[in-house]
């Protein structure tokens, strides 16, 4: 397949895939910390746009946000699901141009599709808060595609404004500018403009200084030996998930995959073939586990498994892979060619197959969720209000009634959807009833002991 007709494909697959998305997430609504932005934070007061979303720096995607609830408020669902699919499409891109670099058409557009269908993150596809997740895994992977056009003092400093913009979207920029980091202390001809990273890690840590060090231990103490301990298995099971992701592998095989994987890239570094884009990516895959395991591990159970995070360590774990295997010259060998086809095929076919099973079981997810929110923003809005009714109390999951209250005068109602109200299901009636005693009795807080 030339070139030009892999970018043709990938096009008309990229702009299918945009509809496929925000349609499966018709009938959704708000979730969760998504209440924070449209509660706390506000377009005119700039002293929000800086204080930790936990321990998350997220100004840029506070300012999207909030531009989203100003303009179009929160009377639909639809826009802010397009907003992150549409950044999810630029991630997708980006993938498909570094692969394509790496190791030509052929895996740049597998690559590539299974990214566009990637059920595997499906919370970065159906949540409109993950704007800054998406955001960041763009930003990052724009700063590897800029790497990859060589070194010069221009782009050094596009790459370090992108970085910082990465870190300013959220925690994830941690982990890509480790990965260009890395990356750029391990290639000759990059090392020499390391110094120049400094100015964005700087710059995160004046406000990890002033606001960060505040939302960091909301959650959990990292700074202790149980969190410490439980940073290993945490690590292993996220390199299985991020390995399965992509490959479509469960988990001991996803390993053993990976296993070799390193045993290659070890054998290519004795060789003096040392790869800054493989070191880089895998390095950054488990400081994203590790740091996670040592904020989140005692929270919830299951957290190494968020789709939120396999997300992005699974398209790190497929950019890696592409840099390691190279233009592999099996393709053109005709004795061979028929057998790397065909296990690319198998390759293929169980990604999308895993991915497309997990994008259709996290819509129903979601949707259960949204059922959720809309029951508690109901009894929340009632005008009669069951006796006993705590209207001053958080809901977890939604603002108190009385903010939500306000919060619904100046932005419009989420229990429909003004763009697709065919979409909205009914609220199943035990949903009500446990939302009315949520509201009387409390909602509990999940990770709370």
């Amino acid at each position: 397949m030339t070139t030009r007709r892999a970018r043709a494909v990938f096009a008309v697959t990229a702009v299918a895939a945009l509809v496929v998305i925000i349609g499966l997430g018709f009938g959704m609504t708000f979730f969760s910390d998504e209440w924070a932005f449209i509660e706390s934070r506000s377009l005119g007061n700039p002293t929000t746009w800086l204080p930790a979303h936990n321990e998350h720096w997220t100004t840029l995607t506070i300012l999207l946000y909030r531009a989203l609830v100003e303009t179009v408020g929160i009377g639909s669902y639809v826009p802010y699901l397009a907003v992150v699919a549409l950044l999810h499409v630029a991630v997708a891109m980006l993938v498909f141009a570094l692969l394509e670099r790496t190791s030509g058409p052929w895996l740049a557009l597998g690559g590539g599709t299974i990214v566009l269908f990637f059920g595997s993150g499906f919370e970065n596809l159906y949540w409109g808060f993950q704007t800054g997740f998406v955001g960041s895994t763009a930003l990052g992977l724009a700063a590897m595609l800029v790497t990859d056009r060589g070194p010069t003092r221009g782009r050094a400093i596009a790459i370090a404004l992108l970085l910082l913009a990465s870190l300013a979207t959220s925690g994830i920029g941690i982990v890509m500018s480790i990965a260009v980091g890395v990356e750029w202390l391990v290639d000759r001809r990059w090392r020499r403009w390391v110094p120049v990273l400094a100015g964005p890690a700087a710059v995160y840590a004046a406000w990890y200084v002033a606001y960060g060090v505040a939302g960091i231990t909301t959650q959990r103490d990292p700074f202790t030996l149980t969190a410490l301990l439980d940073v290993p298995g945490f690590v292993v099971s996220g390199f299985a998930n991020a390995v399965g992701s992509v490959t479509g592998l469960p988990g001991i095989l996803a390993i053993a995959l990976g296993g070799l994987a390193i045993a290659v890239g070890v054998r290519e570094a004795l060789r003096g073939r040392l790869l800054g884009r493989v070191v880089g990516v895998f390095v950054a895959v488990l400081a994203q586990y590790a740091l996670t395991g040592l904020v989140r591990a005692q929270l919830f159970d299951g957290q190494v498994d968020y789709a939120r995070y396999t997300y992005v360590t699974g398209i790190l774990v497929l950019v890696g892979g592409s840099a390691l295997i190279g233009r592999p010259g099996l393709v053109m060998n005709q004795r061979w060619r028929p057998v790397v086809l065909a296990l690319g095929a198998v390759w293929f076919a169980l990604a999308m197959l895993l991915n497309g099973i997990l994008l259709v079981a996290g819509r129903e997810l979601f949707l259960t969720r949204s059922d959720m929110t809309r029951a508690l923003v109901t009894v929340a809005l009632d005008p009669a209000p069951p006796e006993g009714a705590q209207m001053e109390r958080s809901l977890v999951l939604v603002p108190a009634p009385v903010s939500l209250q306000r919060i619904v005068a100046a932005y419009g109602d989420p229990r429909g959807d003004a763009l697709v109200p065919f979409a909205v299901r009914p609220i199943p009636e035990p949903l009500l009833v446990e939302a009315t005693r949520r509201l009387i009795e409390g909602a509990a807080v999940p990770g709370a002991e």
